[in-house]
């Protein structure tokens, strides 16, 4: 039995035995105002609430900022983060020129990695959003506790129990919308009930979906998608202990990708966890918290499902299943609070090219062993085990320290390396061998080493000073390490990126503004590049000293009911090896909004702007790009008391341009890479009973 046929039957024992065991409940003792969804008049340029710097809590329920696709499209809004567009659909987020694992999103405590090796479903995709009760975005390396690797920052979804009020046992909300371009449509709705003795249950169901939409100039860009997503969770929370149980599936279907040579016909993620913690208040030992999680994934993309099929069909089927968790204390010693814990995180992959002449297609659409061209994925397993430990004590009334340290082994292993596909004379090993006169046949470890320390010190009442240093450790992912076909080709031997970051910056916040600023260096060794250039019409992997310096500035200001905020960031980055530019590097780039309104409305305006770049790697970006400068205006009025009605459009100008990371644009040569949209008119209504 394959390890992904294994972790199917183990995930579905799982939800059987659990369904009847598993403790829930209402957190009658938390504070209402902390966990309820109000709705209240949003301030629509401060989408994000600072709770230290470079450190943000992102208010993601604020409708005024469009109506994103999915977590990658809704993040581009959050100061400091952009993502890179394959379609309509699929949006990869980038920190501080850092993307996929070198990023941590963290949903509920769950790791969910994606099973496309193109990344036609990166985690912010099925990450909900719209079940976070918190969205905390974090810039840059600044915890040992949220996992392994991390080093450009985490996005970490939080969840809490639900709160009843006296004599109303049940809990209800809904939203919908509409955009013009793309005739975009979605909905949801959620609710609570409580179940008596600390007992409680809640759902949630939505539906996204668009039809292609069009560029500034009128150019069709295919990036229609369907997306439904669904999930239940079962609660207990008592006087000290609270456990959650959840299960959650997300569908997508029908996804078109401009950006890549296939589309998705069909991916499934289910995602289940426990997760829970027991107050101890025992002089030292204050709380000891704990989750376990399992996610699956089952992605196909072909060439002929949703796109003319060309001179060869071909499909790809591949799994991603992920499972792991965390056992973690909290301790208390007067001036020093720590947390010391263990974690997991195992993910196995496994992808199977089929190829063949278009005549023969249904065999392809069949996966015909005897079609089969390449295990791009051999059956890839990389198991994380961690240990950590970090403080913070107050050293004075203005000045606190935080120190952390780190420990992971890492286990990487290829089950199928040695494995000839039906329709090829090559195995994986055959791939290694030739590229880098190796083999994955022998298990490969890793001992890696991380911590950090960081002073912030209060200056006066309204200012925050900040200084850190770090060393975050990224192992290689199942692509960088094992991928395997004829023209893309991952290194066994690749070693763990060593990044060694500076960072400081300062906050001020006062009675009607604020501003915060932030500059940081990161020095990287053995950066693992994906080399397009030294092997002709190769993709291979190879390590690299690297370098990555950057700043980033936001502020706001208000009096009466106008209000002004503007954000903007900027990253260097560069091969030192090679003595050229890094790949997918954004450029300078942010956002100025202006607003006004009272009680019950808000109206305004925002420019999102970027500069040109030029700095690029051209094997690997799609070409230097020019600045741009779009308008959006919005619009919020308060319907009642509980619903609140959003309007706007963005790209008023209906501008032609396209973000810098997004990608080749391989199935209409006019288009240089996947152009943004051009102007949609947008209408959303949310209420909460």
């Amino acid at each position: 039995m394959s390890k992904p046929q294994f972790m199917r039957l183990g995930a579905t024992a799982i939800l059987l035995s659990s369904l009847s065991t598993t403790a829930l409940a209402q957190a009658a003792d938390l504070p209402e105002a902390e966990l309820i969804l109000q709705l209240d008049p949003i301030i629509v340029q401060n989408t994000t609430a600072p709770s230290g710097p470079s450190r943000l809590v992102f208010n993601h329920r604020d409708r005024t900022l469009n109506l994103a696709a999915d977590g990658g499209e809704l993040l581009r809004s959050v100061p400091g983060i952009t993502s890179g567009r394959m379609g309509g659909h699929g949006l990869e987020p980038v920190i501080r020129g850092q993307q996929q694992n070198q990023l941590n999103i963290i949903d509920a405590g769950a790791f969910t990695f994606g099973a496309c090796p193109n990344r036609m479903d990166p985690p912010a995709t099925t990450a909900a959003f719209n079940r976070a009760d918190r969205v905390i975005i974090e810039r840059g390396y600044h915890t040992v506790t949220n996992g392994p690797g991390g080093s450009g920052g985490a996005i970490v979804l939080e969840r809490e129990a639900p709160v009843f009020d006296p004599g109303k046992p049940w809990t209800l909300s809904t939203q919908a919308g509409a955009a013009s371009n793309s005739d975009l449509r979605e909905g949801a709705l959620s609710g609570a009930l409580d179940l008596g003795s600390g007992f409680y249950l809640e759902g949630f169901t939505e539906h996204h979906e668009a039809d292609n939409y069009v560029d500034g100039d009128g150019a069709t860009v295919r990036s229609a998608y369907q997306q439904q997503t669904a999930g239940v969770t079962l609660g207990y929370v008592g006087e000290r202990l609270s456990l959650a149980f959840d299960i959650e599936r997300d569908e997508a279907e029908d996804v078109l990708f401009p950006g890549a040579s296939m589309d998705s016909p069909s991916s499934e993620t289910t995602v289940m966890r426990l997760r829970g913690g027991l107050e101890m208040n025992q002089d030292v030992l204050q709380r000891v918290e704990v989750n376990a999680y399992l996610g699956t994934v089952d992605h196909v993309m072909d060439n002929f499902s949703l796109r003319p099929v060309g001179m060869m069909a071909a499909r790809t089927p591949s799994t991603s299943d992920t499972y792991g968790g965390k056992l973690e204390a909290h301790l208390d010693f007067g001036r020093t609070t720590a947390k010391i814990g263990a974690d997991l995180q195992s993910n196995n992959r496994m992808a199977t090219f089929y190829s063949a002449p278009a005549a023969m297609q249904a065999q392809v659409a069949a996966e015909n062993p005897a079609l089969a061209r390449f295990l791009m994925w051999p059956d890839v397993t990389i198991a994380q085990y961690g240990l950590y430990g970090e403080t913070e004590t107050m050293l004075t009334s203005k000045t606190t320290l935080t120190l952390g340290g780190r420990y992971d082994y890492v286990s990487a292993s290829a089950d199928a390396a040695n494995i000839v596909p039906g329709g090829s004379a090559l195995s994986p090993n055959d791939f290694y061998t030739a590229q880098y006169g190796t083999t994955f046949d022998n298990n490969r470890e890793e001992h890696n080493f991380g911590a950090l320390a960081r002073v912030e010190q209060k200056l006066n009442d309204n200012a925050t000073l900040f200084v850190g240093v770090s060393r975050s450790v990224r192992t290689s992912d199942a692509t960088e390490r094992a991928m395997a076909r004829n023209n893309w080709v991952g290194n066994p031997d690749i070693a763990p990126e060593k990044h060694h970051q500076f960072d400081v910056g300062v906050e001020v916040t006062r009675a009607n503004w604020q501003v915060g600023a932030a500059a940081y260096l990161d020095q990287v060794d053995d950066y693992i590049l994906r080399d397009a250039f030294s092997v002709p019409g190769v993709t291979t992997y190879r390590n690299i000293g690297a370098r990555l310096v950057g700043l980033e500035l936001d502020g706001s200001w208000q009096r009466g009911g106008l209000e002004l905020s503007g954000d903007m960031a900027w990253t260097y980055g560069i091969n030192l090896i090679d003595d050229r530019p890094l790949a997918q590097i954004p450029p300078l780039s942010g956002s100025v909004s202006l607003s006004y309104g009272e009680t019950d409305w808000r109206a305004g305006a925002r420019v999102n702007w970027a500069d040109s770049q030029s700095r690029i790697d051209p094997s690997r970006d799609a070409n230097a790009t020019t600045g741009y400068a779009t308008l959006d205006v919005f619009a919020r009025y308060t319907l009642s008391d509980n619903a609140i009605l959003h309007a706007g459009v963005t790209n008023l100008t209906d501008q032609t341009y396209a973000n810098h990371l997004n990608r080749p644009n391989v199935f209409d040569p006019t288009m240089v890479q996947v152009n943004e949209p051009g102007r949609s008119v947008y209408l959303s209504v949310s209420a909460e009973f």
